[in-house]
């Protein structure tokens, strides 16, 4: 009974001094502010869409895709007294010529002081919820500069983030081979795949935001990515494991084979 106890006793402490390494290890910060902007961009993107729905109701004539720039224009805009040159300041002369024109004709409601400050309450809302994206994003960039150096500087810090916070922590990105990293943010794209074979399997996940893959044609995305995947790879064992910085060499890698298959597309053209 002893000897069991003593054996529990000693797993117990090392179970606990894991536990307190994992929390101590900076990789939870990175993953934990990456989710945060990912929970503030949905939180945005749908309070945007019902500020939409409720302005709609007093001017359903403005009309902007970007909902920052949305819930800017309803803090600004009064359809009985339009500030032209405000508006040209923030949107631009064409823009604001057009507000102006619809505002004289529109077929929206009138509402009263308190129902519009309400509207422009929620709008100011938006705009504060952007400026603490904006500042997480930045405090995301400077710590994953300084945890992953070679990974953000391959893929760019965001990409880096999205990537360590997918997966737990550096460590395990480590030692996961290019071709998992590859697909890494698009598991359910992969699991129809291992359903049904008939479905292609996804030729990149996260690492499809790097401009060098999202902007290739669409034949020569999966030759890119493979390439890119496995730059990160060896990028994240430096980072984890060696420490020493091989950015400059795997980014003229990845630029050398990038141009090597572009060329090779533009001669098949």
């Amino acid at each position: 009974m002893k000897k069991e106890a003593g054996k529990r006793a000693k797993f117990l402490k090392k179970a606990k001094r894991t536990v307190m390494e994992a929390l101590r290890s900076r990789d939870m910060l990175l993953g934990s502010v990456t989710k945060a902007i990912e929970d503030l961009d949905k939180t945005i993107n749908l309070l945007g869409e019902r500020l939409e729905d409720w302005y709609g109701i007093y001017f359903p004539e403005l009309k902007m895709e970007d909902k920052l720039k949305f819930s800017k224009a309803v803090m600004m805009v009064d359809r009985e007294d339009i500030d032209e040159k405000e508006l040209a300041s923030h949107f631009g002369q064409n823009k604001a010529l057009e507000i102006v024109g619809a505002s004289k004709n529109s077929l929206g409601a009138k509402l009263s002081k308190e129902d519009l400050a309400e509207c422009i309450s929620l709008a100011r809302t938006i705009t504060e919820l952007s400026k603490l994206r904006d500042g997480y994003e930045e405090y995301q960039k400077k710590l994953a500069e300084e945890l992953c150096p070679n990974l953000s500087a391959v893929g760019g810090p965001e990409i880096a983030a999205k990537l360590v916070s997918h997966v737990g922590s550096l460590a395990r990105l480590a030692i996961l081979p290019a071709s998992t990293i590859q697909v890494i943010g698009a598991e359910k794209a992969l699991f129809k795949h291992l359903k049904n074979r008939k479905i292609p399997p996804p030729k990149h996940g996260i690492i499809f935001q790097h401009p060098k893959v999202s902007t290739s044609p669409k034949k020569v995305r999966g030759k890119i990515a493979r390439t890119l995947a496995n730059k990160l790879a060896l990028a994240a064992k430096a980072d984890a494991f060696s420490k020493r910085d091989i950015s400059a060499k795997l980014k003229e890698e990845f630029e050398e084979r990038y141009a090597e298959i572009i060329g090779e597309y533009g001669k098949k053209k």
